[in-house]
């Protein structure tokens, strides 16, 4: 349809013209005569207009941090190229880092105006291929205190290995009793 085409400047600055490329949404996209990176950028409009009333925030910030990155996991697994599963690993190590602080001060956090639309950009900033943040926070934060602190919590969790294995064996002892 010629009439979104308005919504190329947009597609191009948000570097989503690679999204006419997904197998999955060519075949849908062209029986209704749009292309996959117009759909997208309408469904995420919609989201962030959906997310500014209220409505699913935090389903909606989940839902985009994890669909595209999955994606773009199952694509990098699936090359022969080693750049991209790094990529896609730091990503998902940045990401499981954020969702533990969330799940841990989410409540806190829930007081913050368009906490979950914040939420949603740092997302997008972590995977977005122009800016890389997932690259970036590993980089500053996560790498330097998995320096520091690795040997501790390595230790810590033998410790806790050892423990749970010693009662688990005498559960079952005492179970098999």
């Amino acid at each position: 349809m010629s009439f979104l085409k308005f919504l190329d400047p947009v597609i191009d600055q948000l570097g989503l013209r690679g999204t006419d490329n997904i197998e999955p949404l060519k075949g849908p996209c062209a029986k209704i005569g749009v292309r996959p990176s117009q759909v997208i950028v309408i469904l995420g409009g919609i989201a962030v207009f959906m997310m500014l009333l209220g409505l699913a925030q935090k389903f909606l910030s989940t839902f985009i941090g994890v669909l595209y990155p999955s994606y773009k996991s199952i694509q990098a697994l699936s090359s022969s190229e080693k750049d991209d599963d790094k990529q896609w690993l730091t990503y998902w190590v940045v990401f499981s880092t954020i969702t533990v602080v969330d799940s841990s001060f989410g409540f806190v956090l829930e007081f913050i105006p368009f906490y979950h639309l914040i939420r949603l950009a740092l997302f997008v900033s972590l995977f977005h291929p122009k800016l890389q943040g997932a690259q970036v926070i590993y980089d500053k934060f996560i790498a330097p205190n998995y320096v520091k602190y690795h040997e501790q919590l390595e230790q810590q969790a033998k410790g806790f290995l050892s423990k749970a294995e010693q009662v688990a064996k005498e559960k079952l002892a005492n179970a098999q009793q």
